[in-house]
Formats: C-alpha cells, structure tokens, sequence
C-alpha cells in the first residue's frame, strides 16, 4: 500500500516540471531574435510505478503511477538540415565574393562607355585611317600621336587598377584568414567549456548553439566540415577543412598565410602542421598556381633558361677577299658597293630530316659531268655554332671541308648521305649528332641541346636537293655604288609587306614577309671609333627567327663581309645570339623564348620536332568542380594552372595543393589568382601582338620633311616577351617630338619613299584592325577585346544568377532549419498558459491532499473527547 504522502511528493514533481515547462518557454520567447538560438523543450517521463512485479511485491489492484520526472532541457535542431546548410552557405559565401569581384572588374573596364579601352582604341585606328588619306598632314601625325598616347595611358590604367585590385584582395584575405583563425579558437573554448558541463551530466544547450553558430559563420569563409557522431564516440567534438582537422576539442590548427614568392609574394591560405613549399628548389624556379590547377606534384628539370633576346647582326671587324675593309665615317657616303645578298629569318625544328635519297641509295652527287656544278656550300647552325661546310670535286673525287679546320674528307666519286653524316659528326659534333636509317637512303641531324636548327645553302642547291634546307620565305636585296648604308637599310626594312615593282632593287623568292615573326629591321648604328655599320635585328626573339644571310648565286660572301654581316671566316656576325629556355616537365620537353610563361612549344615528333605550337604547360582543372559545389569552375579554353618563371638550371618539384575549397576564402583566392590574372594575361596578349604587329609594319615606312629618308623606327617601345607586356605599353617618344619620324610612306623598291603624300605603309598598318593577329591568328584586336568583355560579362551574369539562386536556395533550407528550432511566440505562449494551468491544478491536488492529511492526522481517532 503506497504512503498517505505519495500524493504530496507525485504533486512536487509535476510542480517541478510545470515550473520547468514555463521557464524553458520564458526562456525561448527570450531568445526568439538571437542569431543561432534553437528552441528548447522539456523532456519528460513517467517515474517508476508503485509496484514493480515480484514475489515479495505487496498486494495492489496494479501499478501505480509515481508521477513525472523532468529528464533533460534539450534543444530542437534537425542535423541534416544543419549540415545541408553549412554546405551551401559555403557555396554562397564563394559566389558572393565571386560576384563582387567581377562587378568590380566590370567598373574597371567601364564598357560599354563613350570613355572605354574599345572606345579608345576605335580612334586609335580612325587616326591611322585618316593618316592613310593625309599622310603629310602635320596636324594629322599629331592627332594620330595623341590617339596612340590615349590608347597606352587607358591601358595602364585598366592594368593599374587590375594590380591595386589583386593587392586589395591580397589584404581582405588576410582580414578573412584572421576571422577565421578567431572563429576557430571560439570553438575550441566552446567545446572545453561544453565538456565540462557534460562531465557532469547537463545539456548546455545555449553553448551549442554558440557553437554552431561559429560554425555556420566559418563555414562561410571556408568548407569546413563537422565529424559525424561516428567520429566523435571520443566524446570530442571535430571540425574538418578538406580532410584536415583545424579543431579537436580544445585543440586547434589555424590556417596560415605563407607567401609564394612566384605571385608577387601574395599569400597562400595553408593549414598549420601541414604548409607546404609550391616550388622544393626557388633558384631553379617559381610559380604563380591558381585555384585552377590540379591538384598534383609535377617534377621540372630546367636545362638552360631564354636570353629573351632578338637575334642581331653587324658590326663584324671584317677584312675581305680584297684587303679591304669597309670603313663608313660618314652614314650620307655612298658605299661604292655592288652586288646581292639573301636574308632568310627563320629556324628548323630540332631535328631535320631529309627526303629518302634513292636512287641510287642514298646518293647526293654523282661525279659532274660537262658543266655541272663542281663545288656546293651550306651554313649548318645551332645554338650559339654554326659550321661552313663545303662539297667540292678535286678532279678526281668530292671533298667535304668546312670553315672550322676540321681535316677534309674524301668522299669517293660519289658523295652520299653516309659521307655526309661522317662529316657533320666530325665537325659538328659538338652541337649535332647525324644519323642515317638502315636503308641508307635518309639523313637525320638532331641538335644535341634541343636548340632550334637552322641549314642554309649559300652555293648550289645541295640541301635543297637533299630536303634538308630551310624553306622559310628568302628576300634578295640588291646592293649599288651610290647605295649609302641607310639605303640599303630602308630596302631591307621596305620588303615587309613589299610588292615587287619593275625596277625595284627587292626581290622576293615568294611571298613578302608580312608577320613580324618573319622578318627583321635594319639600322644605321654608330660605334665607339666614329664609325657607322649596319645592323638588322629581328623582329622577334627567340631562336626560332634566326638571321640567315647568304650573298650571290655563286656563294660570294664579299658584300656581306664588307657591310660587317659576315666574318671573314664566313660565320654570321651576331651581335646577340636568341636562345630559347629548354626545360622538361612530367617527362615531357619544352621550348621557350621566355622564362616567364604559361604556355610553351612542346618537342614532339607529331610536328616532325618543329617545336613551333604553343600549349598550356600545366592546365588548370576543366572537368568537374570540387565536390559538392553546384557551379561551373572560372576557367576558358586554354587558360593555365601555373605560371611558370624560370631563374636557373637544375631540378625542382612543384607542388600544387589547395587546402581551402570553398567558400569566402577560396573566392578570394581565386578571385586574385584566376579571374585578374586572366584578365591581365588577356591584355598582355593583346597588347604584344598590337606592338609587334605595328612595329613591323612601321619599321617599313618613310618618314617625311628631314626624315623622309629613315626607316627602320620603333612605333611603340618594343616589347621582349608577352608576360607583362601590358605594362610596357608605351608610344615611342621620339614620334611625339618628331611626328616627321612617322613612317607612312611606303619604298619605292630601291630604298627611297614612294613620296610624301603617299600613305600606303599607312595602309597597311590601318590594315591591322581587320587582320587575325591574335589567339592563335583566329581574332582581331577588337575581336578579341570584345571577346574579353563579352566573356566577362558572361562571367559577371553567371555570377549573378548563381548568387541570387544560391541566395534562394540558402533561405529555403533556412526556412526549413527555423520550422524546427525556430521560436514560435504563439506556440510558447500557449505552452506557459498550459503550464500555468497545469500547475493551478496540481497545487489544487497537492491542497486537497494536505486537507485530506490533516483530516488524518488532526481529526481522525479523537470521536468522544
């Protein structure tokens, strides 16, 4: 039988709940506006019946029931929508910033405007169009100078401003980097404070909704990830970036700025205990790697680096056939010179392979009948060597010799590719190995450095015979007595894009040259004697343009040596020798004119060892997105992982790794590294295919009044290398001082102008607007701009459907999250009225109940007194 106080105590704990009950919904309606706060509830059982079955029990009609016992305060949250949200507040953080930042890059290039880069460059080439018309209008040069000087002063300033922009977001990532350290570190307290009071068997209820609220914020910054229960049966709460742990229970790992030096020393965001060096060796190289990029550890092996320079000749301390040396101290004297040389620029693969020689097997010359050619020279050349070799007939058989004193070779009476092989081995063996297949019918001279070969026949045909000779377009100028130095520069420089006249002193084997990658300028240049020497330079560096120079039919070298183009030995006089970067990376060769660079020419035998095609080095990621980003990654066709700036020979691993995925942090990083850099790297094409485009077409062209003799000048400062050309863009100042130096006039084939009024050179540099210069020779410059500015906007629109779909999608699951932890007024105030209720009730019990006591107690047994 139960204790006549059972009631008493049954009552005191429903009191106990119902008191419970309305604190927790004071408490809730408390906090319905705290960022985080989930809603709390009272969690209840019955307590143990009066009895529990057994043989001992007393004898009841049943259990009955002891009343209520509050278990727990906990808070209403669903996990799953909490970790749905965590990851998509992630995605939001990222396109957020993604969007800021091309707005930002949108203002910057302000197109569609009446003061836009597009607007400015139109005028540039209304400017040269009208210059076409009025080549000897003063006013017009001047105009068509201001233009020019408008287009570079925009471009610096878009480029400016693209830098300032990449030091800006340089900075927010370090402020963003530091929120999250702090959150980090909030979140470890929590939790030392959180397993304290769980050491003691409470729910702290507020300190998890801290908790998750810190997470929810660094989840913002970064893809951090929350371990399942499964992970933390230790009873320690974890938090993962991409398989890292940044915090185990009070303990932390923060993330890190380490600064690359390849990028200008701006930050890489890394994890502690797990930072990491992109490039193991930096005397070798440094890397810009852009969140494109894949993750991966490549190997380079860099075996010598570009000198990124132009190939010159001239200036040979040269003595003649004749004793005599040419000695100009006067640029106006007339030379007193005749005759014709041969100027090629241009360069074969790595390796050169001839035509099968049959039949017979293999034979190059047979023994000269009556009136065949008895004696054949060719220039073999690569690298910084390059050899004169001669085949002559003795009478009774060939000879092979060179210029080098390699001892001569008796061929028999027939010379064949064996004999030839023999020979270049011998004397070229330095720089080139000669192979002959089994057949015996094909010659294959390979260039031991990978360098870039170049064969020449300078008498005879031998090697264009044999399929061995550069086939590159040939221009002959033709030299006379009264020709002064800077005549014969302006024929040389008058064959870009020349058409041959009837008395023109050019002639041209085809085709004019008419890409600066296929001719050069010539100069008037003074040394330090007094002494004034001609000088050509090629257009574009890089081994691939070499300066191949060959005087008459005969193979007569005396013009060229006497002009200081040739030594007396019959070697080419370089001033500057081009050399390409030759570097392997994953097992795959490379050339390069630059040591800054994201593309390069791959060394493969699909091109026949041409190495003439650019590609991207190291591609950034172009399939699928990071897991579980619902976005396209930033990136176009061609577009690198990596910028490459090589500094010395040697080995080095690269290491391409992104601790950070997601989030503000990754947007930031990728917002520095992949969309500006891009956009730099677009302006930096555009601006050297503009510059080299123009300079060689300019160099053409007769200026007017006191100029109207001179060729050969600069139109903008020429430009190296791509890497960084948009920052190099500038007029050449001497055409603002001098705007009779504008080369307009086109040669009239004998090196003099066509005439003061004429504009063709004018022409053919207006021409430019509609030719398909760049990307690959597939746009124009405006095509491509506005194929920069179309793709950005696209960029930017993308951008804004993303963010605000993303934007949606977040408040949706938001919605969905406060349906459950969310604090609903009405609800809370009807549960403290039915608490309130309860509990009149229960006191009402628990005052019956004492009055039924002191009936016992006070009244009962007392019947007679």
């Amino acid at each position: 039988m139960t204790s006549q106080f059972s009631s008493l105590e049954l009552g005191k704990r429903a009191l106990n709940y119902f008191k419970t009950g309305m604190e927790t919904a004071g408490h809730n309606i408390a906090n319905a506006d705290v960022e985080g706060y989930s809603r709390q509830r009272v969690d209840v059982s019955t307590t143990a019946p009066y009895t529990d079955p057994g043989l001992s029990r007393p004898w009841t009609y049943g259990q009955i029931g002891t009343g209520v016992a509050v278990d727990a305060i906990t808070r209403l949250r669903n996990t799953f929508l909490d970790a749905q949200y965590n990851e998509e507040i992630t995605v939001q953080g990222y396109w957020d910033t993604i969007q800021e930042t091309l707005q930002t890059v949108e203002l910057y290039v302000n197109e569609p405007t009446n003061d836009g880069f597009e607007t400015a460059i139109n005028e540039y080439w209304a400017a040269l169009q009208q210059a076409t018309m009025y080549p000897d209008d003063s006013a017009i040069r001047s105009d068509l100078v201001e233009k020019t000087r408008t287009l570079t002063t925009m471009m610096d300033q878009i480029i400016t401003n693209y830098d300032q922009y990449r030091a800006s977001l340089n900075e927010q990532l370090s402020l963003k980097v530091e929120e999250a350290n702090t959150l980090i570190d909030e979140i470890a307290e929590l939790n030392a404070t959180i397993a304290e009071i769980e050491g003691v068997g409470w729910n702290p209820n507020d300190l998890y909704d801290a908790r998750d609220l810190k997470v929810s914020q660094l989840s913002e910054l970064i893809n951090c990830e929350p371990a399942t229960s499964c992970d933390m049966e230790d009873g320690q709460y974890k938090l993962y970036l991409d398989g890292k742990l940044i915090v185990q229970g009070d303990e932390t790992r923060h993330l890190e700025l380490v600064k690359i030096a390849g990028n200008d020393g701006y930050y890489d965001v890394q994890v502690e205990d797990n930072e990491f060096d992109p490039v193991s060796d930096l005397d070798v190289a440094e890397v810009t790697i852009t969140q494109q990029a894949s993750e991966a550890v490549h190997m380079l092996t860099v075996a010598r680096l570009a000198r990124e320079v132009a190939w010159e000749v001239g200036g040979a301390d040269s003595i003649t056939d004749g004793g005599e040396r040419l000695v100009v101290e006067d640029a106006a004297d007339a030379l007193d010179l005749c005759g014709f040389f041969d100027i090629q620029v241009s360069s074969q693969g790595v390796q050169v392979q001839s035509n099968t020689i049959n039949p017979p097997a293999g034979e190059l010359l047979a023994s000269p009948g009556a009136g065949d050619d008895t004696e054949y020279s060719f220039r073999v050349a690569a690298g910084d060597s390059e050899v004169l070799i001669t085949a002559e007939w003795n009478g009774t058989e060939w000879e092979l010799s060179d210029n080098a004193g390699t001892p001569t070779l008796a061929c028999g009476t027939e010379l064949d590719i064996t004999d030839l092989q023999s020979f270049v081995n011998t004397s070229c063996g330095s720089f080139l190995n000669a192979s002959v297949n089994t057949a015996g019918t094909v010659l294959t001279i390979d260039s031991l450095q990978k360098n870039h070969i170049s064969i020449t026949d300078l008498k005879g045909d031998l090697m264009e015979s044999a399929g061995l000779a550069d086939t590159a377009k040939t221009v002959t100028i033709q030299i006379d007595e009264d020709d002064t130095l800077q005549t014969i520069a302006n024929k040389i420089n008058g064959a870009y894009n020349f058409t041959e006249s009837e008395n023109s002193e050019i002639t041209l084997s085809g085709e004019a040259p008419s890409s600066p990658e296929e001719w050069l300028h010539a100069s008037v240049e003074e040394d330090g004697n007094g002494e004034f020497y001609l000088k050509l330079t090629s257009n574009v560096v890089g081994e691939q343009h070499r300066i191949n120079l060959s005087g008459s039919s005969e193979g007569n070298l005396t013009v060229l040596k006497r002009l200081g183009l040739v030594q007396d030995d019959g070697d080419t006089a370089f001033q500057s020798m081009a050399q390409d970067a030759c570097f392997t990376y994953d097992n795959v060769q490379y050339l390069s004119s630059s040591n800054d660079f994201a593309e390069a020419r791959r060394i493969t035998a699909t091109d026949g060892y041409d190495a003439a095609t650019l590609e991207v080095v190291s591609p950034g990621i172009a399939g699928s997105p990071p897991d579980h980003y619902d976005y396209p990654p930033q990136i176009s066709d061609g577009v690198t992982g990596i910028y490459f700036s090589l500094k010395g020979t040697g080995t080095t691993e690269i290491t391409c790794k992104h601790h950070v995925k997601g989030g503000e942090i990754f947007a930031l990083l990728e917002s520095r590294d992949d969309i500006l850099l891009e956009s730099i790297s677009t302006f930096d094409e555009l601006v050297y295919g503009l510059v080299s485009e123009m300079n060689a077409a300019h160099y053409a062209g007769h200026g007017t009044g006191d100029y109207e003799n001179i060729t050969g000048t600069d139109f903008f400062v020429p430009i190296s290398v791509q890497s960084g050309a948009s920052r190099n863009f500038n007029l050449n100042e001497m055409l603002s001082e001098y705007t009779g130096l504008l080369g307009l006039a086109a040669d009239d084939g004998t090196g003099a102008s066509a005439g003061e009024g004429d504009g063709t050179n004018a022409l053919n540099m207006a021409q430019l607007k509609q030719a398909e210069i760049l990307g690959g020779h597939s746009y124009t410059i405006n095509d491509f701009y506005e194929g920069y500015i179309a793709e950005l906007g696209a960029q930017g629109q993308r951008a804004d459907t993303m963010q605000e779909n993303q934007e949606y999608l977040v408040e949706q699951i938001d919605t969905q999250r406060q349906s459950v932890m969310g604090v609903n007024i009405d609800e809370e105030m009807i549960d403290i009225v039915k608490f309130q209720q309860a509990f009149n009730a229960m006191s009402r019990m628990i005052t019956t109940t004492d009055e039924m006591l002191d009936k016992i107690i006070n009244g009962m047994g007392v019947v007679g007194r």
